[in-house]
């Protein structure tokens, strides 16, 4: 066996650890990290993550400052 072939059949068996490692070892993993996250209450606000709500929040601030800015700017 040349030294081509013997580094083609660790590669080989390489990939193969590797795909079958992926199986046992990420697969199973990614599952248990899903389930681990699910949401509690998907149709709690709407069904919006926390960071949708609070990006809501800022935009409504944002708003509510350029109407105060606007139409208070001489009380201010």
């Amino acid at each position: 066996m040349t030294l081509l072939e013997s580094l083609s059949v660790v590669s080989l068996a390489l990939g193969i650890i590797a795909l079958i490692g992926k199986w046992l070892i990420v697969n199973p993993l990614k599952s248990y990290i899903k389930e681990l996250t699910h949401p509690i209450q998907p149709t709690a606000n709407g069904g919006r993550s926390l960071p949708d709500v609070a990006r809501a929040v800022d935009r409504i601030e944002k708003r509510l400052d350029e109407h105060i800015t606007l139409h208070l700017k001489d009380e201010l």
